[in-house]
């Protein structure tokens, strides 16, 4: 089965990432991938707060939500959508919103960030998501027609015990679409995703943001694929958009875990 985790840099107009979205979507196609993911923040980076509240997609009513489940089902891929910026009309905060999509464009499963980035990394911003964003509560994985898929947002990859729970769900790909700061992705992204990896016996599939974004923020890059002994085996080549494809094995996963499988002990 070949999977795909798709990199650019998202800017503040939602048109243009839609646009960015379609391009890889076709590519997708044209390499007959059976499931494609993008990063965190798909569809927005704001330049600031304000920016944000009256940008974000309604969340009944999103046009690049839409407009991924016309091409899930024209192109036949499940899509990933990694994570939408979304309001809710009786709410002030945003929904930092996963969805999985099936390729006959239907609803599969949506996952609400559970965990929260409030951290000073020292790149000279101050990062309080608790202010704008409404977290979640439940962990998600689905069982699909291409495998068992987990779902999880950027942040979340520093809370060991959820994929563990999805790994005892079931989950054989787990998705960690992200936005990672350069400083932070420099310094802990590889090992994070390798060790979650690991720990699941999973597939990793990692679409992350990379660039500068309107908000001046910098984001790593380095998007990736992990498979379920924890070796990265496939990797984009520079911090440009890129389609980063790889060709896995399901059985690895059962390999992994009848070899080492320490999330059931705990």
């Amino acid at each position: 089965m070949l999977v795909a985790a798709a990199q650019y840099c998202a800017s503040n107009n939602i048109l243009e990432n839609q646009d960015i979205i379609e391009n890889f979507m076709l590519e997708a196609s044209k390499r007959n991938v059976s499931l494609i993911c993008f990063p965190e923040c798909a569809n927005i980076i704001a330049k600031n707060k304000q920016e944000l509240r009256e940008k974000a997609e309604p969340v009944n009513n999103s046009d690049t939500l839409e407009k991924i489940k016309f091409l899930a089902h024209k192109y036949k891929i499940m899509t990933s959508v990694g994570s939408l910026m979304l309001k809710q009309s009786n709410q002030q905060k945003i929904l930092n919103r996963g969805v999985l999509i099936g390729k006959e464009g239907d609803f599969l499963a949506t996952y609400d960030k559970i965990h929260m980035f409030d951290a000073d990394v020292g790149d000279g911003k101050i990062y309080k998501e608790s202010d704008e964003f409404q977290s979640g509560s439940e962990v998600v994985t689905r069982k699909t027609d291409i495998a068992h898929i987990g779902l999880s947002i950027c942040y979340d990859l520093r809370f060991p015990k959820m994929y563990r729970e999805m790994a005892r769900a079931g989950a054989e790909i787990i998705v960690t679409p992200a936005a990672f700061t350069e400083k932070t992705g420099s310094a802990h992204w590889h090992i994070l995703q390798r060790a979650r990896a690991i720990e699941t016996g999973s597939f990793i599939i990692a679409a992350a943001q990379s660039g500068i974004h309107a908000d001046g923020r910098r984001t790593f890059g380095h998007s990736l694929i992990v498979n379920p002994w924890g070796q990265i085996i496939a990797e984009a080549k520079t911090p440009q958009a890129e389609l980063v494809l790889q060709e896995i094995d399901l059985n690895e996963v059962k390999n992994a875990r009848n070899a080492i499988s320490a999330w059931k002990l705990d």
